[in-house]
């Protein structure tokens, strides 16, 4: 069965289409949700206008999402996750980590569009990408530190930590002959 669609339905087509779709689809979803049109005349003409309507509204995100791109566009991130003394994760850092590091920011950023495949495992620094549309996204840089000092760390910081308090020591003066 032909039919006009009156909106965006993913897998399907856009708002104007003129899909062929299985009849009991028709029947029992896209016909009573008010989701398409049978291809009249009268039908057409409506559905160009809520084309045209679809164009413009599409056109004004993109830009949303451009602007949004921008302002993340080359933001460093932190996030502290224990870590065992290898610097191997207990667990993994995954988007919605990082969608919450972002808010904590003041950006709010949902999961899906956060680019991480896998899930970071290890500390270090990562690019990620967060996408918002195929020609709206940004690189952030991440960094993974472990919540804990890592062993050679804890030992730098306890050596830098034993000299700080330990008095100074007098330089000794050998006696000439």
């Amino acid at each position: 069965m032909k039919l006009l669609l009156q909106r965006n339905i993913e897998k399907l087509g856009k708002a104007g289409d003129l899909v062929e779709v299985r009849d009991g689809y028709a029947r029992n979803y896209l016909l009573p949700h008010g989701l398409a049109l049978a291809p009249t005349e009268e039908n057409l003409k409506q559905v160009e206008e809520l084309r045209a309507v679809a164009r413009q509204d599409e056109f004004r995100l993109l830009q949303e999402f451009k602007d949004r791109a921008q302002t993340l566009d080359g933001i460093e991130l932190t996030i502290a996750a224990r870590a065992n003394e290898l610097g191997h994760l207990f667990g993994s850092v995954g988007p919605a980590d990082v969608a919450v590091a972002l808010m904590e920011m003041g950006f709010d950023v949902p999961d899906q569009n956060i680019i991480l495949d896998p899930h970071i495992k290890e500390i270090g620094e990562y690019d990620l990408q967060v996408k918002f549309a195929d020609e709206a996204f940004a690189r952030i840089k991440l960094t993974v530190l472990s919540e804990t000092p890592l062993p050679d760390e804890a030992q730098n910081s306890e050596q830098d930590q034993q000299q700080a308090d330990s008095p100074p020591q007098p330089d000794t003066v050998e006696p000439s002959d």
